[in-house]
C-alpha cells in the first residue's frame, strides 16, 4: 500500500497539519481536487480569509443592497444564509435596516455569538436580536410565537447544528452537491412551510473594496406555492445548494464550512474516482501517528 507523502509535515503545527487532512478529504470528495499542493493553497486561503473576516469591522463597509424579495421588516419571514464571503455582515446588515432576528444557534456558541453583537452593535440589539437554542424540541413554537410578534427567522443553512421538527434532531438528508453528496438538515424548511412563511436566501458576496459588500437575494420561495412538504423540503434544499453552487466555484476560498464539514455534512463521493495513495494520508494527534483514510474519514493507528 502506497501513503501520500507529505514533506511539509514538520512545518506545520500538529493541530494545524491534523485539521489540514480532514480539509483535504472534504476538498477531494467535492471538488475533486487531487493535487496534495493545490489542497494546501486553497486550506491557507480559506483559513487567511476566515481570519479575515471575523475581525472585520461592521462600520468600514458600505452595504450594497441587492436583496430584491425581501420581505419588509413588519412581515417576518425566513432568511436563510450561508458561512460564505462576510457571512456576519448579514444579520448586521438586517439589524440596521430595521429588522428584528430570532437566530437559532447552537448553545456551545451562544456566548460567543453574544459577545460577537454586543462588540458590533452595542447594547441596542438586544431590542432586535433574539438568540434561542437549536437543539430546543421547542424550538418550532417559540420560532413561531415571536413571529407572530414581528420577529423574522435567521438561519445559516450550512450549521453544525440545524433546527429540526423530527424526534430525531440529527435526522439529515442527502443530496448532490458539486462532485459529490453532503448530508444537509431540511427541518427550518419544514418549519416556514409549517407556519406558511417566505423564504430570502440572502448571501453576503465577496468583498469588493472600490465599491463595499453586497448583500444580495440568492433565492426567493413562497411556501403557499407549495402543497406537499415533505415535496417541497426535498426539492427546495436542493435547489437552493445547487444555487449556492455557482457561487462557490468563483470562490471556493470564502466558505468557511470547508474546515468543519466532515463535523456536520459528511461529504460523500463515488469511489471509483479515488485510488488508494489518493486516499490515505499521515498525521498525528497527541504525538500518536495516524493513518486517515480521506473517502471514509476512518484512522488507522500505526
Amino acid at each position: 500500500m502506497q501513503f501520500t507523502q507529505t514533506t511539509d509535515l514538520p512545518v506545520y503545527s500538529e493541530v494545524t497539519w491534523r485539521n489540514f487532512v480532514f480539509f483535504s478529504a472534504n476538498v477531494q470528495h467535492l471538488l475533486d481536487v487531487r493535487a496534495l499542493a493545490t489542497q494546501q493553497k486553497l486550506y491557507l486561503a480559506v483559513c487567511s480569509f476566515a481570519a479575515r473576516q471575523a475581525e472585520a469591522d461592521m462600520d468600514t463597509f458600505h452595504f450594497l443592497d441587492e436583496t430584491f424579495w425581501l420581505s419588509p421588516p413588519d412581515n417576518p419571514a425566513f432568511i436563510l444564509t450561508f458561512h460564505f464571503g462576510h457571512y456576519r455582515a448579514v444579520p448586521i446588515f438586517l439589524v440596521r435596516q430595521g429588522y428584528k432576528l430570532c437566530i437559532p444557534v447552537s448553545k456551545d456558541v451562544m456566548a460567543q455569538q453574544l459577545a460577537y453583537y454586543t462588540a458590533q452593535l452595542g447594547d441596542s440589539w438586544k431590542e432586535q436580536v433574539l438568540f434561542l437554542e437549536a437543539e430546543d424540541p421547542h424550538l418550532f413554537f417559540k420560532l413561531r410565537r415571536h413571529m407572530d410578534i414581528g420577529f423574522h427567522v435567521l438561519c445559516y443553512l450550512d450549521g453544525g447544528t440545524g433546527a429540526s421538527i423530527e424526534t430525531d434532531n440529527h435526522k439529515l438528508t442527502e443530496i448532490p452537491f458539486l462532485n459529490g453528496n453532503i448530508r444537509v438538515q431540511r427541518g427550518i424548511l419544514d418549519m416556514a412551510w409549517l407556519l406558511q412563511k417566505k423564504i430570502n436566501t440572502l448571501l453576503a458576496e465577496m468583498p469588493d473594496e472600490q465599491n463595499g459588500l453586497t448583500i444580495r437575494t440568492l433565492d426567493y420561495c413562497d411556501t403557499k406555492w407549495y402543497g406537499d412538504r415533505k415535496v417541497f423540503t426535498n426539492y427546495y434544499i436542493k435547489s437552493i445548494y445547487l444555487d449556492f453552487e455557482n457561487v462557490l466555484l468563483q470562490h471556493p476560498e470564502g466558505w468557511e464550512a470547508w474546515l468543519y464539514l466532515h463535523k456536520s455534512m459528511s461529504p460523500d463521493s463515488d469511489e471509483r474516482r479515488w485510488t488508494t495513495d489518493q486516499r490515505i494520508i499521515l498525521f498525528k494527534n497527541q504525538g500518536q501517528q495516524l493513518l486517515l483514510d480521506k473517502y471514509t474519514y476512518l484512522s488507522y493507528v500505526l
